[in-house]
């Protein structure tokens, strides 16, 4: 069953990614429709629970952490912020948006993997000692909530 949380949540990523297909939809050129993007998003979305496809952490610890000032939103633009939103990575940043090369990251690893490190070694290497560092983030700031 699920949360309210969860439910606005569902609710505002819906709208989100209407906007986003329809902003970059000529990158998006991997995916059939908006309708097919809108399937992949969904089934990313609930096959990691909200979660990152690399750190595993849920997108939900990540916005607790921002609203709480622990950790910072990226500024873009001038008024825009990155951080609280899962973003689309290309697995192999040389290929184009399509099921098959795309997956569901929180923005810092997004930001962290860049076209630095290629799939395998981010997922394998770096996303698990990101997962650990999340976790313990999160751990001090509930412990210190007491």
């Amino acid at each position: 069953m699920k949360t309210l949380i969860q439910e606005e949540f569902e609710i505002e990523e819906r709208l989100r990614i209407k906007k986003y297909y329809s902003t970059n939809k000529k990158k998006l050129s991997g995916f059939e429709n908006f309708d097919d993007f809108s399937d992949w998003y969904f089934h990313e979305l609930y096959f990691f629970v909200n979660k990152c496809h690399y750190c595993e952490t849920s997108i939900f610890i990540i916005r607790e952490l921002l609203n709480n000032n622990i950790i910072q939103y990226r500024r873009v633009g001038k008024s825009g912020t990155r951080g609280a939103n899962f973003e689309i990575d290309r697995m192999n940043p040389f290929d184009g948006y399509s099921r098959e090369n795309c997956v569901l990251s929180c923005y810092y690893c997004n930001n962290d993997k860049s076209n630095t490190f290629n799939y395998e070694i981010y997922r394998n290497i770096i996303a698990p000692c990101k997962k650990e560092a999340w976790k313990l983030i999160y751990k001090d700031f509930k412990n210190n909530q007491l």
